[in-house]
């Protein structure tokens, strides 16, 4: 279904904000999306919140497992490799990067000590986090009350990724326009896990609004090979990773062609707004 008239500038107004817990999330997610507002002129910026560095000498065995799957021997040279293909990505897609000084889950101390930490529940210690991040996110230069958020919708259930949709959630209660995306690979390799996730949420956003991309899907292939450190190990259960990413796109868009998903989050000042419109919630800006 075609939204008449609809453009990169309307689904995003003045200024697109798209917040990355980590240095890939954003582009591996709705790359192609990026790239269409920035072609559009909306100057979209990638904000990546997990980005600090923590001393070597306080880092646990589970951050030190981390490291050596991605090739690394400290955070240092994590953080400046990561920064190094993030700009790389984002500028690709015609959009800036800026980082935040936040560190990483498995930099916080002994609070995530496995997988299944890392993708359980929060720790509730970090609540402060959120308030913290959606101050910090309201005093970029960048901000513009008029603009629009973009958060993860947390598939996966990563809890930097939950915590990136608390800010969300938080941010839309506020009145700001916020979106949550469709997190990828996550929502590729375990479909399920969308669906679960939707049903956790249920209530607090709106219907889908798959967003066509048309050839955007290439620039966002492009730029989720910049990541040379990360592609071996989040698509390591597969050797085609243009087609399963493209295979992906294209059957969330169906007769739209390669699309990517968005969920409008339902704070209360945002709800009569959004609820206008629910009729028809499919974006063309391709």
């Amino acid at each position: 279904m075609r939204n008449r008239g609809s453009s990169a500038s309307s689904f995003a107004t003045a200024r697109a904000i798209f917040l990355s817990p980590h240095y890939d999330d954003v582009v591996l997610s709705c790359g192609g999306t990026v790239a269409l507002l920035a072609d559009q002129g909306c100057e979209p910026i990638v904000v990546t919140v997990f980005a600090g560095e923590v001393p070597d000498e306080i880092i646990t065995d589970f951050a030190k497992w981390k490291h050596s799957r991605w090739g690394v021997n400290s955070v240092e040279e994590n953080v400046t490799r990561r920064q190094e293909e993030d700009r790389d990505a984002v500028e690709a897609l015609g959009a800036r990067a800026h980082w935040l000084g936040y560190p990483d889950a498995i930099y916080r101390g002994d609070r995530y000590l496995s997988d299944p930490s890392l993708f359980g529940t929060p720790q509730a210690v970090e609540t402060g986090l959120v308030n913290l991040i959606a101050d910090e996110i309201r005093s970029l230069p960048e901000w513009d009350d008029h603009g629009t958020v973009f958060v993860p919708l947390a598939i996966g259930e990563h809890v930097d990724h939950q915590i990136m949709f608390a800010v969300g959630r938080l941010l839309a209660e506020r009145g700001v326009r916020v979106f949550a995306y469709e997190d990828c690979p996550y929502a590729i390799h375990t479909p399920a896990g969308v669906e679960r996730r939707l049903g956790e949420v249920a209530g607090e956003i709106g219907p889908p609004m798959p967003v066509a991309i048309g050839m955007m899907l290439e620039r966002r292939i492009e730029a989720i090979f910049a990541y040379r450190s990360q592609v071996p190990v989040i698509f390591r259960f597969t050797t085609d990773v243009p087609g399963v990413v493209s295979d992906f796109a294209r059957k969330i868009g169906g007769p739209l062609g390669p699309a990517e998903r968005f969920w409008p989050i339902l704070g209360e000042a945002a709800t009569t707004t959004i609820g206008a419109s629910v009729g028809d919630h499919t974006r063309q800006i391709a």
